[in-house]
């Protein structure tokens, strides 16, 4: 068994920074994450991936030469999914080199595979391809992120209905997708598909979009979504979902109405990754979305343990999450730091951007 002054569980944003602060302070650091490449959800599913697509949406479907040639302007050819994509990755895999670089320039040692609480201070990890390792922790940092939420009654089979994460590893545009969910993914994603020429459909059971945003804004967008062909389908609540003879999604409202399409994304916010963590053994438990409470210095009710990002709820936003590993770590070390601002900038980055 290992023993380390912090081990971090998550290798996003908040755990990244939280690691590498812990290292500059001279500590004995190490990282657990689960997937392959680092980075966690920003730099994988999240926040990289679906800004770079946005901007490839903007340059491949003409809007972005608009403002030279006027609206009339459209490309010669419709942007296929490979061609979308391809800059995507290309910036995913800029993004996990700078982070395998600046943990191996500070000596966090890098674990793969589920780390799961034995105790609270024992950390297990499982990898299929090697034997079980145990950690000590002396002090710990969950910063696991999130996953895409399922309403109740909805499955998804990742070929035809899908979540945020499966557009990633799209083989073609579809030509039309109901879009489940109109909080800010759901609204992002929907007006890039829709910017490409894609007939877009977003069901909400709510009447607002946004509630968070000041209206002029939110109407201002959709009028933008509507001219550029995004149907909503406010106060309408999805039912269930499922597949007809054809192979194409059937999707029936609350209401009775029935929708045929080729493809659904479902976009139905977020729940925190800690079903597999075991936080019973550490003494710690989850509200009903997954989320870990925590206090003003994002300690948990175990005092050595803190958590730190998407996990713990508001704001879930890659640079706050970041600025709460930092804290963190200098918190549990007793280094002197400043409070994290009580206002600071929002972006939706949908076509076009909401900023306040």
């Amino acid at each position: 068994m290992e023993r380390f002054e912090l081990v971090v569980i998550g290798s996003g944003p908040g755990g990244q920074r939280a690691a590498v602060q812990a290292a500059k302070l001279g500590k004995r650091v190490a990282i657990i994450e689960r997937q392959t490449d680092l980075g966690g959800v920003c730099i994988n599913t999240g926040t990289v991936p679906s800004k770079t697509m946005r901007e490839a949406v903007l340059d491949l479907s003409g809007r972005r030469q608009r403002r030279l040639y006027g609206e009339a302007y459209a490309p010669k050819q419709r942007p296929d999914a490979q061609a979308l994509l391809r800059r995507t990755h290309q910036v995913m895999q800029a993004e996990r080199d700078v982070v395998n670089a600046q943990l191996a320039r500070n000596g966090v040692q890098v674990f793969t595979g589920h780390a799961r609480f034995a105790s609270p201070t024992w950390i297990s990890i499982t990898n299929p391809e090697q034997p079980d390792i145990v950690l000590d922790a002396e002090r710990t940092v969950i910063a696991t992120g999130t996953t895409p939420g399922l309403p109740a009654g909805i499955t998804v089979d990742h070929q035809v209905v899908l979540t945020s994460d499966d557009l990633l590893c799209m083989a073609k545009l579809p030509k039309n997708i109901m879009v489940v969910g109109g909080g800010i993914v759901g609204l992002e994603y929907g007006s890039m598909l829709a910017a490409l020429g894609v007939k877009v459909t977003l069901v909400d059971q709510r009447t607002q979009l946004l509630e968070m945003v000041d209206r002029e804004l939110v109407d201002a967008f959709c009028t933008y979504a509507r001219e550029m062909g995004l149907t909503l389908r406010l106060g309408e609540q999805v039912a269930n979902i499922h597949t007809g003879a054809n192979g194409r999604p059937i999707v029936t409202m609350k209401s009775g109405k029935r929708v045929v399409t080729e493809t659904v994304l479902v976009s139905a916010g977020r729940r925190g990754a800690t079903d597999k963590l075991a936080l019973e053994n550490a003494g710690l438990k989850a509200d009903e979305r997954g989320r870990i409470p925590v206090n003003e210095r994002y300690q948990t009710d175990v005092p050595h343990i803190y958590a730190v990002g998407d996990v713990i709820g508001f704001p879930a936003l890659a640079a706050t999450s970041a600025e709460q590993g930092r804290l963190a770590a200098c918190h549990m070390f007793d280094v002197e730091e400043e409070s994290m601002p009580s206002q600071f900038p929002f972006g939706i980055y949908a076509i076009p951007e909401i900023g306040w």
